[in-house]
């Protein structure tokens, strides 16, 4: 399988150069270091039929909101490149993990912040326009997810064995994790960034880059944002002219359903999803061919599990009223 570094264009900044010259009326020609299969585009399958249904839900109920969202951001105070730094680097020394990851940034990347695990960085994307609540969701998800979630892995007995004890693909529990933190910190708690991806992956498996672009367009009215949201859909293709997706973005949403429908059952206790890079099935698996114990659990739910309790409560009624 591809890495995604394998989907990042050659030509990237000149093919986003004509596709502004042309406002936004042109589907990009990207060219890249290795060829992607269609199969392997889709690895991670196709819209369902019900989480399309909860996705449009949640998307509308967004929009229905959209003009206080506007005040809001109209008042936001954006952190410099220094504050970010900062941040980042002290929510990695609250784990004692400052010494394991190293902070990069560059033009060139495709996320604003995301971590490497396999290289141990910390990627973020510049120019970078982020508030204090932002970051805060975005540590919640990056260090208080991944990288923790990776520290623990790495100090189970499974570690480096997954497949030979039968363990499950962990993705849709990790980024449906990580897409439930994310949400703590926010005042409306509403999963309507992965509803929107969702959505967009269905269509473009059917439309091309220009139709996908104006879907996001019409969300954020940010030609940046939706370039960026776009692209991540379409990467991957020589023509984006032509139908197909990269759809790792729908294991975001389905995750995020399947883990709060998990935390509602736990007790709103999320420790046994930090015993490594596991899938939430597996956890019994885990625990039967041994576990250490001695796991660092994310500051989001330690520093006040009532709280933690109270917005995993909210984020559930705001998502999936009474579907369940």
């Amino acid at each position: 399988m591809p890495r995604l570094n394998h989907l990042v264009p050659t030509n990237l900044a000149d093919e986003k150069a004509k596709f502004f010259a042309a406002n936004f009326q042109y589907n990009p020609q990207f060219t890249y270091e290795r060829i992607t299969t269609r199969a392997e585009l889709s690895k991670y399958g196709r819209p369902n039929w019900w989480h399309l249904f909860l996705a449009k839900r949640i998307l509308k109920k967004h929009l229905k909101e959209k003009d206080l969202r506007k005040q809001i951001k109209e008042g936001k105070i954006f952190l410099n490149h220094q504050q970010i730094d900062h941040l980042i680097k002290e929510r990695l020394d609250f784990y004692h993990l400052g010494h394991k990851y190293q902070i990069v940034y560059s033009e060139n990347f495709i996320s604003r912040i995301a971590v490497n695990n396999e290289e141990n960085l910390i990627k973020v994307r510049l120019p970078i326009a982020i508030d204090r609540f932002e970051i805060e969701a975005i540590l919640n998800h990056e260090i208080d997810t991944h990288v923790l979630r990776q520290f623990n892995y790495e100090n189970q007995i499974w570690f480096g064995k997954k497949r030979k004890y039968g363990f499950k693909s962990y993705l849709r529990t990790e980024e449906g994790l990580a897409a439930t933190h994310e949400l703590i910190t926010s005042d409306h708690k509403l999963a309507y960034k992965s509803a929107a991806n969702y959505i967009a992956v269905d269509l473009a498996l059917k439309k091309d880059f220009k139709t996908v672009f104006e879907f996001f367009y019409k969300i954020w009215q940010d030609p940046e944002r939706a370039w960026t949201w776009t692209l991540k859909k379409k990467r991957g293709l020589w023509d984006t002219g032509k139908r197909g997706a990269f759809t790792k973005d729908l294991v975001y949403f389905e995750g995020f359903i399947e883990v709060l429908k998990y935390l509602q059952k736990s007790k709103y206790n999320p420790s046994e999803l930090y015993y490594g890079k596991i899938d939430l099935h597996d956890i019994a698996k885990a625990k039967k061919i041994g576990i250490n114990t001695q796991i660092i659990l994310p500051k989001v739910f330690t520093d006040d599990k009532a709280a933690y309790k109270r917005a995993i409560i909210q984020i559930a009624k705001n998502n999936l009223w009474k579907l369940f």
